[in-house]
């Protein structure tokens, strides 16, 4: 589910702006130690956060006339470092520019729009945009092991992780009591 949510926002992305966008971890990229790619912008993941309010404390669900036993669902938010890379420094603004203005015309992106977000079992992909101060994004930069490259933050709202069993479970249709008096 992570990875599939990350490579719908590549494709739209890659088809809604000039700039050739690829996954990768910036932190191996700027090393040498990843698979060069031939693009402009690169996608890494940063951060992963659980949302805990959205939790949901259902145990079963019931699908048909069967219940099966299910977890709640897990929230979470993805942060996304988008970095222009290699392109020359004026061009690696412009690249950043069009990302900024991309997510800026459209925030979210929803199922019943995106038929490759259905496919996955997204729901909806929500990005907002994260202002780090001069020490965080020292701190972002270090923690990346790399010089500073142009670059913006998102942070991808709600993704959803959501299993069941297949194994339907029994319901319980009688609940018997005894009761015994104490002496």
């Amino acid at each position: 589910m992570l990875y599939p949510a990350i490579e719908n926002i590549q494709h739209l992305l890659n088809n809604g702006i000039g700039p050739t966008v690829a996954i990768a971890n910036i932190a191996e990229y700027t090393s040498g130690g990843e698979e060069q790619h031939d693009a402009d912008i690169l996608i890494s993941l940063v951060n992963i956060e659980e949302v805990r309010l959205a939790r949901e404390p259902r145990y079963v669900v019931k699908i048909e006339d069967e219940l099966y036993p299910k977890n709640p669902a897990v929230h979470l938010d993805l942060s996304l470092l988008f970095t222009a890379y290699g392109a020359g420094y004026e061009n690696n603004i412009r690249n950043l520019q069009d990302v900024i203005a991309f997510f800026q015309k459209q925030p979210v992106f929803r199922a019943i729009d995106i038929t490759e977000l259905a496919n996955d079992g997204i729901e909806r992909l929500t990005l907002e945009l994260v202002t780090l101060s001069f020490e965080q994004l020292q701190q972002l930069w270090s923690m990346l092991g790399g010089k500073y490259q142009p670059s913006v933050l998102y942070k991808m709202r709600m993704l959803t992780i959501d299993s069941r069993e297949e194994q339907p479970v029994i319901a319980i249709r009688e609940v018997e009591t005894i009761l015994k008096r104490r002496n």
